[in-house]
């Protein structure tokens, strides 16, 4: 059984969300991807996150991932696990299964 959150940092979630949920897994709003390369200071907030997160014993995912310097960048903050483009378009469930050829013994 997982409980995530999802896209932390959008909307009305906060740092109290974090205290207060039981989530295995963080997902991070590809919006603090995006701000994290245009300044340093949104890179410091997402490494920030990303560190309090796994402190907490949560995974993380990030969205939003597009480039190869993007992945880089977040792998050495800790992050384990990624969302985007560069790994792949969204595609239907059966594509998925069938690309991954899930659920065979």
């Amino acid at each position: 059984d997982c409980n995530s959150g999802d896209d932390f940092g959008s909307g009305y979630s906060s740092l109290n969300m974090l205290k207060d949920i039981s989530a295995d897994v963080l997902k991070i709003d590809m919006g603090f991807l995006r701000a994290s390369e245009n300044e340093v200071k949104g890179q410091d907030i997402l490494e920030s996150i990303i560190e309090l997160a796994n402190k907490l014993g949560m995974k993380v995912i990030t969205e939003g991932v597009e480039k190869k310097s993007q992945l880089d960048m977040l792998s050495m903050m800790g992050c384990k696990m990624f969302q985007g483009y560069y790994f792949s378009k969204p595609i239907p469930v059966d594509e998925f299964e069938e690309k991954y050829k899930l659920g065979q013994e």
